[in-house]
This record gives structure tokens, C-alpha cells and sequence, in this order.
């Protein structure tokens, strides 16, 4: 796991941080912290999650928690 990947669905976060584009995008997005507590106790605050993750969550939390919880 690196810093570019997203802890949740371990594909490409796209981070602004760790590719020297400036800042990051999620700085201007908003994580809800249900989505946050997915993210096992070990990478939270590690790395970004990706946006589609975060979309997905967001439209349908139960069946984004069911599909990555544990």
C-alpha cells in the first residue's frame, strides 16, 4: 500500500500531494467519516480515498460498506 493508493479499493488515487501538483483535490471534497471508519485503523490518514469511492459511498453507503467492509 502506498500513499497513492487508495486504501479502500487499492486502485490509483490520483493524490495531488504525493505527485507534485500542488495541493490536493480531496482537500476540497468532503470525507465522511463513515467512509473514513472503512478504512482499516492501520492506513486512516495514509492516503487518500479515491473519488470514485467516495461517490460511491455516498450514493449508496449500505451497499459500498457491504461491498468493502471487513
Amino acid at each position: 500500500m502506498t500513499a497513492k493508493t487508495c486504501p479502500i479499493c487499492k486502485q490509483d488515487n490520483n493524490c495531488g500531494l504525493h505527485a507534485d501538483a500542488g495541493p490536493c483535490w480531496c482537500v476540497e471534497v468532503e470525507v465522511p467519516g463513515a467512509l473514513i471508519d472503512l478504512v482499516p485503523p492501520e492506513l486512516q490518514r495514509k492516503a487518500c480515498i479515491c473519488l470514485s469511492c467516495i461517490e460511491a459511498f455516498t450514493e449508496d453507503p449500505k451497499l459500498f460498506a457491504a461491498r468493502y467492509a471487513g
